[in-house]
Parts: structure tokens; sequence; C-alpha cells
């Protein structure tokens, strides 16, 4: 697939009107129809007029085939409310240009719930169709490369074709992602490690619609967007997808803070994989156990040991992937059970320039050890409420062994806003937070159970006496698009 021409309907509409954040108009025959205002994604100005695209999305309902419903409006005039959603057509980093910029759209067939085919479809591919046709200079211009995800592999194996053959790679690279906090994993794994030039005209540009699970790396780059005061989502706000889609035709380039993750001799990736000659992934009964030999990741979203790292490992276990979306829940009820206390020595330095000495956590066993840039795991799941877009600060969030019913209350509050920080018991436990330069864990136990590490959804198996160290990459490689209101003032 290779092109963006899609079956898209303009309706002709008249008298647009903007009230209480509710866009009104009338079509062609005579009939009145509304959206609200935070399903616009923008107004595209040209020759003959306006085109008002809306999204509105049913969550809800059973049919793929019903869940997006995009508006796309033709009008000659538009009320004062539309203008400053005014955009101009295909932006310079979404058009292609041979030798000069590529384009590449990744839809992640498997991410989340399925939908990234059903997107492109019903919604992406039709919108940039109009928007492009409706541009300057649209005759003639290089389609953009559109990649379906076979399989798990699909990702990786697209990351590894970004620096091209020497001598022939593009100018400029922007890659379209339709996928989870996964896809930006396999895309900064997957590329060669030489192949962005220091020149910030040649990192790749990453761009995301958040069509996976948790959607980490999304939610925290708009988070100032979305959030009210008290760090939840505010009433009346745009839909993510609605935000992605914005922020793609009019957005501004940042560099992606990244970090590396560094392992011990021996740790090896762990994951299950349909056994060979079964034909469907979707079967966990023939998941087959998979081991790959590794030294460091790089990751955006999450490096953790101990409870967090075991409800992403068990959970995609054989025994729990027959159970679907409630598996997780299942998991981290066990786990909670259980309470295992991870032995383990965790150490950490902290950012004071200079750079300080390392500084060891009290204690050999521990519940929850995770370092993280972002400020949200979740859109729901405040983990690091300090952290802002952008500023590609570690910040460890950390507590012993204090049982499951501590455990669960401090994942409820991480969900009610970030409330868990600061939380103190009277056997003087509590939840350590701290901005970090670099992390050591260094794994003590016995049984490979308790040995699992989570980067970015990745899991590791470090043996005993090895280390998981977790530190900030300066300079990542990549560039991410981001809305301009979340831009680092200068």
């Amino acid at each position: 697939m290779s092109s963006t021409k899609s079956q898209a309907r303009l309706t002709k509409v008249v008298d647009v009107s903007v009230v209480d954040g509710v866009i009104r108009w009338t079509d062609g025959s005579n009939v009145t129809d509304q959206a609200k205002s935070q399903n616009l994604l923008f107004v595209l100005g040209h020759e003959a007029g306006y085109t008002i695209s809306i999204l509105v999305e049913d969550p809800d309902s059973s049919s793929p085939e019903e869940r997006f419903r995009l508006l796309l409006l033709s009008t000659d005039t538009i009320p004062d409310e539309l203008r400053q959603h005014r955009i101009n057509g295909l932006p310079a980093y979404l058009r292609p240009v041979k030798g000069e910029r590529g384009v590449d759209v990744v839809v992640s067939t498997k991410s989340g719930v399925g939908l990234a085919l059903q997107f492109w479809r019903d919604v992406l591919q039709p919108l940039w169709g109009v928007v492009e046709d409706q541009s300057s200079g649209a005759a003639g211009r290089e389609p953009p490369n559109v990649v379906v995800t076979k399989d798990a592999r699909s990702v990786r194996e697209f990351a590894a074709s970004l620096g091209g053959s020497e001598g022939k790679s593009p100018q400029s690279r922007t890659v379209v992602l339709l996928s989870g906090d996964g896809g930006i994993v396999d895309v900064v794994n997957g590329s060669p490690p030489d192949a962005p030039s220091s020149s910030e005209q040649r990192q790749p540009l990453l761009a995301l619609l958040p069509l996976g699970t948790g959607n980490a790396l999304f939610h925290s780059l708009h988070k100032p967007l979305w959030a009210s005061g008290d760090g939840k989502a505010g009433d009346d706000v745009s839909p993510p997808l609605v935000l992605g889609l914005r922020t793609l035709f009019n957005g501004a380039s940042a560099n992606l803070p990244l970090f590396q993750a560094s392992f011990s001799p021996g740790s090896r990736i762990v994951k299950f994989a349909p056994a060979a000659g079964e034909p469907s992934a979707d079967d966990a009964a023939h998941l087959a156990k998979e081991e790959t030999r590794v030294s460091r990741l790089r990751g955006a979203v999450v490096a953790s040991y101990g409870f967090h790292s075991s409800i992403v490992y068990e959970s995609d276990t054989p025994e729990y992937r027959i159970h679907g979306d409630k598996r997780f829940g299942m998991v981290a009820q066990e786990l909670l059970r259980e309470s295992h206390p991870y032995a383990a020595r965790v150490d950490v330095r902290r950012p004071s320039p200079p750079p300080s000495g390392w500084e060891s956590i009290p204690g050999d066993r521990h519940a929850y050890v995770l370092v993280t840039p972002l400020s949200n795991l979740e859109r729901t799941f405040t983990i690091s409420p300090a952290s802002k877009p952008l500023d590609g600060k570690l910040r460890l969030v950390h507590f012993g062994t204090v049982g499951g019913e501590r455990t669960m209350d401090v994942m409820m509050k991480a969900y009610d806003g970030g409330k868990h920080i600061g939380a103190k018991w009277d056997d003087g436990h509590e939840v350590r937070y701290q901005e970090v330069d670099e992390v050591r864990v260094t794994i003590l136990e016995e049984d490979e159970r308790w040995r699992k590490v989570c980067i970015d959804g990745t899991i590791v198996d470090i043996p005993k006496g090895g280390q998981l160290s977790v530190k900030r990459e300066e300079e990542s490689g990549f560039q991410v698009l981001v809305d301009s209101r979340v831009l680092p003032s200068s």
C-alpha cells in the first residue's frame, strides 16, 4: 500500500455556527446536524473556501466499522470561533519528496484492541487525501509509503531500513505510527544505532497516533492539553485520537527523550511467540517461550523491577493469555495475594551537578522499583506527577515490602491524579520519589520468576547477581512531533 487516495465524501453545508461548545451546520437537504467542539480536528483553508474536519468516535460500538465517523464539511464561510483551528495545507514533514524526504505510515494491526487498520482506512487515509488534494502543488506529489504489519517483527524490520543503504537514505524521514508504545520501542531499538546523523535535519521524525493499550508516551506528551489542575482529565477535553490528528497535521518537532537500559552478561529477552508451524498468533495455547541474549535496550517509557515488571511478564504467559483482557487484573490480584519481597540491591545517583556518587536505598527486599521520564503510564494512571513533556528527567518511584493491601492503595492513588507521592506508613515504609541520573538494580533472587525486569513492555531475565542499569541518553537521534504548546519555553 502506498497511497493516501480513498473515498472521502465532502458534504456541502451552510450556516455554520459555534454556540456553547457545539458546532452546528445545515446540509443541502436543509437538515441541521451538530458535533461537539472537542471533536473538531481542524479547518482547512483553500481557494474554494473551507473544509471543516470532525472526528466522532463511539467507543461503545460493537462494530469496528461504526467506531469512527469522519465528517468533512465544505463551506464558503466559517465563524470566527473556528479561525484559530485553521491550517493551510499538508505540512512539509508529511510531503514525500523523492531523494529528499521520505514519509512512512506504519499501521500496527495488533496494537491495543486491533483498531489501527480500521482507523487508517476510515479516518486517516481519507483525511490525508482531502488535505493533500486541497493543498498547493498537489499534482504529481509522491505518495507516502504505507506499512501494514503482519507480525510482531514487522516494525523492527521496517526500522532496520530507516538508515537506508550508504549514501541513499533520504535527507529527512517522517514515520507516522498508528500503534501503542510498543511501536515506539521497536523503532528506536530496531534502527541501526549509527543510522541517524548528528544533524537534526536527518533525525527521523516520529508522529504518534494512540492506538495501543496504555499509550504512555502520547498521553504524557499531550498532558497539558487534556489534564486539569489535579492532574486528571478535565471536562470536555478532546479525545486522544483528535489530539493526535491535530498534532499530526499542525505539529512541531522536538527531541525525543530516551534512556538506556544496560544488562549484565547472560541476560535474555523473554517473550512468548507462536510455536513453529502454528498458523495463528492469537491462539494462546500454542505459544512457545523464546529467549534472546541482550546487553542493552533503549526506552522512552519505563524501566521497572518488582510488582510492575511481574504484571507485564506474567500476563503475557500462555497460562494467562487465554483469559484475554481479563488477564491483567487476574495477574495483579495473584501478585498482590503473594506480595513477594523482591530480593535486590538498589543504588541511585542524583543529578545534582556534578553527578553525585552512588547512594544505596536501605533494605534488600523491595516491592516496586520504577524509573520513568514520563508523567503517565496510562491517561488515568499518573505515576510521576512532577514529570513534564520533553524534559527527559528520569524519576524513581520506589517502595519496599508493604504488603498487598498497601500496594493496592498506592496503585489506586496513582489513578487518583498521582496522590501516591509522599505516602508514608507508621512502620517507617514510604513511597520514595526522586529525580535520578542513574539507577542500578542488582538482582539477588534464586527463582527466575522473580528476576524479570521490564523495559517499555519488553521483559528481560537477569541472572542472579546480575544488574540492570538505567540512565538518560543526552542525544536520542530521534525527533517527535508534538503540539507547539508543550514545547519548552526558551
